[in-house]
């Protein structure tokens, strides 16, 4: 895990929320989500934007924006805390400002379901404190 840094966490959220703005202007969606859930090297996204006549699309967000947004794990890692494993991510064209919401012990839901090894993986990438271990991540220390 590289060594934290909030300068580079800012730099991180700026950089996606740019480019969040960016391809919301480009697309002329006034809202967007992206939710993200991960687990060692595993990741699944779903997105959706709000159009103008009021229609919400799926999965529209550009795949090198949904890469950014799980790659903000590293810099958001605490040391002994670990990583966060879900996050919602929002964005609206009345400010263009990134809202944001992570869980550091949710389980993600993938597919194939997580397994031990995903965990011990996750815990190699981004060690926790035991106390810092939600139950169903710990099953990588075994």
């Amino acid at each position: 895990m590289p060594e934290w840094s909030f300068e580079a966490q800012m730099e991180a959220v700026d950089s996606l929320q740019t480019h969040l703005a960016e391809f919301m202007r480009s697309a002329g969606v006034s809202e967007v989500v992206v939710e993200v859930q991960c687990v060692g090297t595993r990741a699944a996204a779903r997105t959706r934007a709000l159009r103008p006549g009021g229609d919400w699309e799926e999965n529209v967000v550009p795949g090198p924006i949904v890469e950014e947004s799980v790659r903000l794990r590293s810099p958001m890692a605490r040391p002994g805390g670990g990583a966060w494993t879900w996050a919602s991510l929002t964005m609206s064209s009345r400010d263009y400002q990134l809202a944001s919401d992570f869980d550091y012990d949710h389980q993600p839901q993938l597919t194939p379901p997580v397994t031990a090894d995903d965990c011990a993986e996750e815990l190699r990438l981004f060690p926790r404190d035991p106390r810092a271990t939600p139950d169903w991540l710990a099953q990588g220390r075994r």
